[in-house]
């Protein structure tokens, strides 16, 4: 999938009402916030304020690329600091008084060992007093398994205009598989894309395959212990009235 067709299609999604004044209100009065796997930049404009310094790292130097676009649009905030870099080893010269793991970030480390080479990454980069957030996808709704109709009925089309995509036509998306694996600890969700001009004409057809590890309270609860944190903050939402999704804040003892 085209890296910026990823933001037009899940950067809107429901789960997400209410993040981008989480975030303000997670670094307000900071001077120091760091991204990990900050992807297109797509949460900049809540982490940027002026005078701050802003650094986000990602493994894929397209995706660096755009989230270097994306900010010009907000020069105001200052220019984030960016750099390429894996969860698993990043290292950066100083410590920050935020750090920010968004949309499911922590959930695409697969392997335990790798997960946690990134929890003792954050801990060694975290300031004394300083605070980070990871966004992860609900456990439960990640294992329970989902019937063919409502598969079926996960699909849709999404308009793209030049203003936003830089192409006029159409993005269609159905959901193709839903399913568990390695005994229970990985979900993977299936889709097929495929874009349409304005005529309807299909240009290109794509398939991707999302990979989650499946991780509840108590794995961020045990994995934080393992490397010197501790949880303060559970929420199930951003707003009060979304349930899907598992928002931990982590901090020294």
């Amino acid at each position: 999938m085209r890296v910026g067709f990823y933001d037009l299609l899940f950067g809107r999604a429901s789960n997400l009402i209410g993040e981008g004044e989480f975030y303000r209100d997670f670094t307000a009065g900071t001077g120091s916030v760091l991204e990990a796997a900050c992807g297109s930049g797509r949460l900049f404009p809540a982490l940027g304020a002026p005078g701050r310094l802003l650094v986000g790292f990602d493994a894929s130097v397209e995706l660096l690329q755009q989230a270097q676009a994306h900010y010009q649009g907000n020069a105001g905030l200052g220019r984030p600091l960016l750099c390429a870099q894996r969860m698993e080893d990043f290292a950066f010269g100083r410590r920050f008084e935020r750090i920010v793991v968004g949309y499911y970030g922590l959930s695409y480390v697969l392997e335990p060992d790798g997960r946690r080479s990134f929890l003792q990454r954050i801990a060694d980069h975290l300031t004394p007093d300083g605070q980070a957030v990871l966004h992860l996808p609900d456990a439960d709704l990640l294992r329970r398994p989902v019937p063919q109709a409502e598969i079926d009925a996960q699909r849709g089309s999404l308009v793209l205009t030049k203003e936003a995509s830089g192409f006029s036509g159409r993005l269609a998306y159905q959901t193709t598989e839903n399913r568990v694996v390695e005994n229970g600890s990985v979900h993977i969700t299936a889709l097929a894309f495929s874009l349409l001009d304005e005529s309807g004409a299909v240009l290109r057809e794509e398939e991707a395959a999302m990979h989650y590890a499946i991780l509840d309270r108590q794995d961020i609860v045990s994995l934080a212990a393992s490397v010197g944190l501790r949880l303060t903050d559970c929420r199930r939402g951003f707003v009060d009235d979304i349930d899907s999704e598992l928002i931990v804040t982590l901090v020294h003892p």
